[in-house]
């Protein structure tokens, strides 16, 4: 099996677990306790099919992004995806995100294989883009410049913070397990037996 396709098998296979598992016991609480389905803010509710899809594809993508710093599959979808929205950017005129966005895409290039793509670190900070930048758009202090950074700070935590986490979490989730997936199938989480085998392969 490819690593692409192991990658991307793993991602999913591992998310639909996790869903499942968390969607049982959303409605067990619901059904013993009354809670609404909401209360279990790492997966969407339910009744939003549209929310799930998005998270089962993210998990997807989050397993196949830390090979995007080799010639690959993986790297080839990413860019064109990334291009796509720079391109997007620059029509509706947003020229800052969309320098942000094209330097951001020139780091996995000038890293080495395996390098800070495959970090742990990593694995827990890129996916808070999906908190980050909806607190960003939603907001408009942070591009009108009519706060201080700490009043900013002080806002964030206080009203802004609790709906993305409400409404983005699950998507952090989705992208966090299917990092997490990939770094467990190279061997840098955990070592899997596949990883193991390869590597002894490798020392051969």
């Amino acid at each position: 099996m490819s690593m692409f396709r192991e990658h991307w098998i793993g991602g999913i296979v591992t998310y639909t677990t996790f869903f499942v598992i968390s969607l049982v016991a959303t409605l067990a609480v619901s059904l013993l306790t009354e809670l609404p389905l909401t209360w279990n803010p790492t997966i969407p509710s339910p009744v939003q099919p549209l929310k799930i899809i998005g998270c089962f594809a993210i998990a997807v993508l989050f397993g196949l992004w830390p090979d995007v710093d080799i010639k690959s599959k993986s790297q080839k979808l990413f860019y064109r995806v990334l291009f796509v929205l720079n391109a997007a950017l620059l029509v509706f005129g947003m020229y800052l995100e969309s320098a942000l966005l094209g330097l951001f895409a020139m780091l996995p290039i000038i890293s080495k294989h395996r390098g800070w793509t495959h970090s742990k670190v990593t694995m827990l900070l890129l996916p808070c883009l999906f908190l980050v930048i909806p607190i960003y758009v939603t907001y408009p202090e942070w591009s009108a410049g009519g706060e201080k950074p700490l009043e900013l700070l002080g806002l964030l935590l206080e009203m802004a913070m609790p709906n993305a986490l409400q409404n983005w979490l699950p998507f952090y989730v989705a992208s966090f397990i299917g990092y997490a997936t990939h770094l467990h199938l190279d061997g840098i989480l955990f070592q899997s037996r596949k990883a193991q085998r390869r590597k002894a392969r490798a020392g051969q």
